[in-house]
C-alpha cells in the first residue's frame, strides 16, 4: 500500500477550551473574580513540533514527476495539497526526486537506481506487458496503475467498427465507389441481433463490448478467469478452461485479454478449429495473443468469414504479410484506444490517482503485477 509522506506529519492543532475557576464569595449580588486561564498553547504545539521532527515524521513534500504536456491540466493541484510537487519530465531532471512518475515503459529504468524514492508508476495505456519485463520494477514494492477504464469506451467503440465493416460489407462498398450507384447490391448483409458474441477478457474493455453487443440485441457470452459478479449485459461468464466448450457457441469472437505469460498464443490452430463456420474475429487486446500463422490459414480456409485487428504479431506486420491484402481482413494500425475525449477522460484519472496518492488513500487501476493486470 501507498503510504506518502504528505500529510503524515503535519500538525493541524485545534486549542482547547479550558473552563475558568470561579471564586464564590455568597455575598449577595457581589460580582465573582476570573482568574485568567493558562495558555498552554504555544508550549504544547512546540511540544509537538519537537516530539515529530525527532520521530522523523515532519511532513515532506511528495513529487510526481510526469511528461511537460501535462503539467498545465494538473499544475492547480499543487495549490490544493501544499506537499505535492509536479514535475515536468526533461533532460535534466534528476530520477531519484520522483516519488510518483507518469510514464510508458520505455526509460523506466532510469528511475529505478539504489537512491530511488520511486513508489508509484502510472501507466499511460492499459496494457503493461512492457513494465513489467523489467524485472527491478516487476520484483519491487513499487505500486503500478494503469489506465483500463479510460480507454474502454473507445476500444469497444473501435471494436464493433471493425465488426460492423464486415457484416455490412462497408469495405467491399467502400471498393466499388469508382461505379458510382450502379455497385453489386447482391453482397450479404448480416444482422446481429440474435447472434451470439464471446468476449474473452471481460475487464474494463471487455465490459464495454458486452455493454455494446447487449444493446445490439446480441447474447454475450464471457471468458475472464476473475470471478465476474453477475452483469446485465452477459448471459455467462466461464473460466478460461471453458474457453473450448464456448468458442462452437459464438458466431462473433471478441479478443479482449491482456497480454501475459498465461495468454500469448491464447488463439491458436485448435481454438479456430473449433469456432463456428464463418465466425468474425475481432483483436483489439494484443497482437501476441494469437498465433498469426493459424489466424491466416482459418481465413483462407473460409472457417473465419473475417477478421478486425487493430493489433497484430508481429507489430507492423512486414511489407508483403498475406494478411495485408485479404479482402476479409482489415487491420488499423494499433490505434483504437485514440478519440477526441481520451485526453479529457486521462487528465480526470490522472488528478484523481495524484490526489489519492498525495493524501494517501488507495489508488485507483492497481495492476497485479505477478499476475500481469
Amino acid at each position: 500500500m501507498v503510504t506518502p509522506g504528505s500529510g503524515a506529519g503535519r500538525v493541524r492543532w485545534y486549542a482547547p477550551s479550558f473552563p475558568h475557576r470561579h471564586r464564590s464569595s455568597h455575598q449577595g449580588d457581589t460580582p465573582m473574580l476570573h482568574r485568567p486561564a493558562l495558555d498552554l498553547r504555544p508550549v504544547l504545539l512546540t511540544a509537538l513540533l519537537l516530539a515529530f521532527a525527532a520521530s522523523g515524521t515532519v511532513a515532506q513534500p511528495v513529487t510526481v514527476c510526469m511528461p511537460a504536456f501535462f503539467m498545465d491540466a494538473l499544475a492547480d493541484l499543487e495549490d490544493q495539497h501544499g506537499d505535492l510537487r509536479l514535475v515536468g519530465i526533461d533532460d535534466d531532471l534528476d530520477p531519484n526526486v520522483c516519488d510518483g512518475l507518469i510514464a510508458g515503459y520505455r526509460g523506466v529504468e532510469q528511475y529505478l537506481t539504489a537512491d530511488s524514492k520511486l513508489r508509484w508508476i502510472q501507466s499511460n495505456s492499459a496494457g503493461v506487458e512492457g513494465f513489467l519485463e523489467i524485472p527491478d520494477l516487476r520484483d519491487s514494492d513499487i505500486v503500478l496503475t494503469n489506465a483500463k477504464i479510460i480507454q474502454g469506451p473507445e476500444i469497444a467503440d473501435h471494436a464493433f467498427a471493425l465488426l460492423l465493416n464486415f457484416t455490412r460489407n462497408i469495405k467491399a462498398f467502400n471498393a466499388q465507389m469508382p461505379q458510382g450507384w450502379n455497385t453489386d447490391r447482391a453482397l450479404p448483409m448480416i444482422e446481429l441481433r440474435g447472434k451470439t458474441a464471446l468476449v474473452i477478457g471481460l475487464g474494463g474493455i471487455g465490459t464495454q463490448i458486452a455493454q455494446r453487443a447487449a444493446a445490439f440485441g446480441m447474447t454475450v457470452l464471457g471468458v475472464d478467469p476473475k470471478d465476474i459478479p453477475i452483469h446485465r449485459d452477459v448471459a455467462y461468464v466461464g473460466k478460461p478452461d471453458e474457453l473450448d466448450d464456448l468458442l462452437p457457441r459464438a458466431d462473433v469472437v471478441f479478443s479482449s485479454v491482456p497480454h501475459t505469460p498465461a495468454t500469448e498464443g491464447l488463439f491458436g490452430a485448435r481454438q479456430f478449429e473449433l469456432m463456428k463456420q464463418d465466425v468474425y474475429f475481432i483483436n483489439i487486446s494484443r497482437g501476441k495473443v494469437v498465433d498469426t500463422d493459424a489466424l491466416v490459414a482459418a481465413l483462407e480456409s473460409g472457417k473465419v468469414r473475417a477478421a478486425g485487428l487493430d493489433v497484430t504479431d508481429p507489430e507492423p506486420l512486414p511489407t508483403g504479410h498475406p494478411l495485408w491484402t485479404m479482402s476479409n481482413v482489415t487491420i488499423t494500425p494499433h490505434l483504437a484506444t485514440i478519440s477526441d475525449r481520451l485526453e479529457e477522460r486521462r487528465t480526470r484519472l490522472l488528478r484523481d490517482n495524484i490526489t489519492r496518492f498525495a493524501t494517501g488513500r488507495p489508488l485507483r487501476n492497481v495492476v497485479d503485477k505477478q499476475v500481469g493486470y
